[in-house]
């Protein structure tokens, strides 16, 4: 959608004269843009780009700068710490037995079929178990999370209590998921009540899905 691109020239100028560039690198049918810009200004339009073509979901990018503050240094390390002391405790399941702590606000599991995996978010706001339906292709996003649906009844009786269920029409994603809210991560006096809410519902939540994620191979 090079129009949506040209329509915002103060996110990244993009025109048709090489002149207007240091270094002009052509993108596309005659369209140019700067090539010689730092790293870090690459990330920042990246970022810009994202949003406006409402791609988000579709590419992380991970990245740390001298700029980075020590919260944000402290922020990765609370993380860090929190799963470091959770994973021990998930004795029912074996979906994180060869998943490290990491610095990122979620962990994955796979869930046995490309693209779908289980994943835990923990926030300043909540805590979340998630089945994460993430292919490449959103129509097969979408189909997948379809028959899931149509099995709604079954897995909810399995589990033992309502799950959310979200479509996301417009994004590429699909999910279901469980959700504490009121917690914050960055809280140490939250990590029990965190702590609770992930090991409790977590071999449910996989047992409750799982016969059906087999059924979409």
């Amino acid at each position: 959608n090079f129009q949506l691109l040209v329509s915002q020239q103060d996110i990244l100028k993009i025109t048709k004269n090489t002149l207007d560039f240091r270094a002009p690198q052509e993108v596309f049918n005659g369209w140019f843009i700067e090539s010689n810009i730092d790293s870090n200004s690459k990330f920042v339009v990246l970022k810009k780009l994202l949003s406006l073509f409402e791609m988000e979901d579709d590419l992380l990018i991970k990245y740390v700068t001298s700029a980075d503050s020590p919260s944000t240094i402290n922020r990765f390390n609370v993380r860090r710490n929190y799963w470091k002391q959770l994973l021990p405790l998930l004795q029912d399941t074996d979906l994180y037995a060869n998943v490290n702590p990491t610095k990122d606000h979620w962990l994955n599991a796979g869930a046995g079929i490309g693209g779908l995996s289980y994943v835990f978010l923990a926030t300043n706001y909540y805590v979340r178990i998630e089945l994460s339906i993430r292919t490449s292709i959103e129509e097969k996003n979408k189909l997948y999370f379809k028959k899931l649906l149509k099995e709604r009844e079954a897995i909810e009786v399995s589990f033992g209590g309502p799950m959310e269920w979200e479509e996301l029409p417009g994004k590429k994603m699909s999910r279901v998921k469980i959700e504490e809210q009121g917690v914050n991560l960055y809280n140490p006096d939250d990590w029990q009540r965190m702590n609770a809410f992930i090991v409790g519902n977590l071999a449910r939540f996989e047992r409750a899905l799982a016969p059906y994620i087999k059924k979409l191979r």
